[in-house]
């Protein structure tokens, strides 16, 4: 089972867990989503840590991805503080009651102290490199990065991802660079591009997300 964080401190990340999730159905993943605010979770009528109901889930082994939501207030509750994840999206914005403090800050001296993951998915404006960072954005030289954007007239977004490094993924193989187009439903095309990302450290090649583009044409 992989684990993905997604940080949804100011819904930054919604466009994300609905790429995710839709991408998650049309490939038979078996997915589960949970945005705990407490440190316990009710599972068949039990109540169990987190840690525990993570812990089931891989035994069960009835889920392939679970994508855990949180926010700010529970980072700082420290409630997954237990719990190793493969992979944690992180976006760019400033914090409601520090707004003069940008979440890189908050990135480099709270989650990546506190959080035990692989691989922490950054936006390049964090201008932040270090082995288990993979960066994505704008700028030519994220690692992961898009071109160009378009919406058109019903409300679906085009965007060319660049792979621009090589890294490995987590079904053993490693992407090389290549630059394919990217479609779906975004406020904001770094969310987008986050939610593909994902997707290709998961070990989806460039061929996977042409044949995708068909079922978003569709809907």
């Amino acid at each position: 089972m992989i684990i993905i964080g997604i940080d949804n401190t100011l819904d930054m990340g919604n466009d994300t867990l609905d790429y995710i999730a839709m991408v998650g159905r049309a490939h038979g993943i078996k997915m589960q989503h949970i945005a705990p605010h407490k440190p316990i979770i009710y599972k068949n009528n039990k109540i169990l840590s987190i840690k525990n109901y993570v812990e089931c889930l891989e035994k069960e082994d009835n889920v392939e991805l679970l994508v855990i939501e949180f926010k700010k207030t529970s980072i700082e509750s420290e409630l997954y503080k237990h719990i190793s994840f493969d992979i944690i999206v992180l976006f760019d914005h400033f914090l409601l009651q520090k707004p003069f403090i940008s979440h890189k800050i908050y990135f480099e001296h709270k989650i990546l102290k506190h959080f035990k993951c692989k691989c922490f998915l950054i936006p390049d404006t964090y201008n932040f490199k270090q082995k288990g960072c993979v960066t994505y954005g704008w700028h030519k030289d994220a690692d992961i990065s898009l071109s160009s954007a378009e919406e058109d007239p019903e409300g679906l977004t085009k965007i060319q991802c660049c792979i621009q490094t090589c890294f490995p993924t987590y079904k053993g193989t490693f992407v090389t660079p290549i630059e394919f187009p990217v479609y779906g439903k975004a406020r904001c095309t770094e969310e987008l591009l986050a939610g593909a990302a994902v997707f290709i450290l998961y070990g989806f090649d460039a061929d996977t997300f042409v044949q995708e583009n068909n079922i978003y044409n569709m809907v």
